[in-house]
């Protein structure tokens, strides 16, 4: 039975993990894992970063003994791309390698996988699955949402799923802030996708509305194109009231929950001419063929990228948004 696994990649090799088909990780000091029995990994990670308390020793042990001996092949593993908010899911395709040659040191430390798929979209997650990739250590299991994972990998989402928490296996004592720090980051998630599904259930004239209201907020003078056939544009965008400066930003909204493909990203890209672009908005969000239509004239704005432009100008927002996304701001103690 396969088990799974989060991987988190630093910022320094997430565009290259998915082009390389691997997943990585530092700690390079320590030299080659494979060299080094299970037991022997604490004792070697205590006598090579000096000072380091016993909570963060047995937490770094912990973690490169799992990426190094725990890991199996066959197993399936997650890595989040901060960058895109979307989340990688694949199956690990060869042992450990220590490459004490690489170009950086994240990629010390490697094992080779198969990618299933590169097009999830963190928000279309469970908060718990939420919490779980966007969690402060660098390798641990996610065995405990083995269903969900499946479900995300057949094509299937399912957000219902109730909040679990991760116990780490190494002996660190909790620690207070960071426990409230996930409890904030799981009410957080919950919000946003409560946020996103109220947009779901406008209609199509109403997200346009919503979308239009946003742009609005953001300073451009928003032009409506009227109901009924739009040949692929719902509202025009410019700096000035009467459109003569640019850019002129042509609009296409969409909520259906699918994701949306090339040829209709191509459609909005057809009717840009000179000094004119494009801003596509799928609360579904994009295949990744029509991600790779995404250009300096042309922006791909999923679900989740959009809620959090709404969330930063809410403010701004006209009265009758708001009232159709009543929202309430929450106040929490950090630090």
């Amino acid at each position: 039975m396969a088990n799974y696994w989060v991987v988190r990649a630093d910022s320094d090799i997430q565009g290259l993990v998915e082009k390389r088909s691997l997943i990585g990780i530092g700690w390079s000091e320590v030299g080659d894992l494979g060299a080094l029995s299970p037991e022997d990994i604490r004792g070697k990670v205590q006598a090579t970063y000096h000072g380091w308390s016993p909570n963060t020793i047995g937490a770094s042990a912990g973690q490169l003994r799992r990426f190094a001996h725990e890991i199996e092949v066959s197993d399936i593993v997650l890595t989040p791309i901060k960058s895109t908010r979307q989340a990688l899911i694949g199956k690990v395709t060869g042992p450990y390698q220590h490459n004490p040659a690489a170009e950086t040191e994240c990629l010390t430390n490697t094992r080779s996988v198969e990618w299933i798929r590169t097009d999830v979209l963190r928000d279309d997650l469970s908060p718990a699955l939420q919490l779980s990739l966007g969690g402060l250590m660098t390798v641990f299991s996610v065995s405990d949402h083995a269903d969900e994972i499946e479900r995300v990998v057949e094509g299937e989402t399912d957000t219902t799923l109730p909040y679990q928490s991760q116990d780490d296996d190494d002996g660190a004592a909790p620690n207070v802030e960071e426990e409230s720090d996930e409890q904030f980051d799981v009410i957080e998630a919950y919000a946003r996708k409560r946020v996103l599904e109220r947009l779901y259930a406008f209609d199509p004239y109403a997200i346009q509305d919503v979308v239009g209201d946003v742009l609005t907020a953001m300073g451009f003078k928003v032009r409506k194109q009227g109901r009924g056939p739009d040949r692929g544009v719902d509202l025009v965008a410019t700096p000035d009231a009467l459109g003569f400066e640019e850019p002129c930003i042509k609009v296409q909204v969409k909520r259906q929950r699918g994701a949306i493909g090339r040829p209709e990203v191509q459609q909005l890209a057809g009717t840009l001419r000179s000094g004119e672009k494009g801003l596509f908005v799928s609360l579904g969000g994009f295949t990744a063929e029509a991600r790779g239509e995404s250009s300096n004239t042309m922006t791909l704005v999923d679900g989740g990228a959009f809620v959090d432009l709404l969330l930063d100008h809410y403010e701004a927002l006209s009265p009758e948004t708001r009232t159709r996304v009543p929202l309430k701001r929450l106040y929490v103690p950090v630090g």
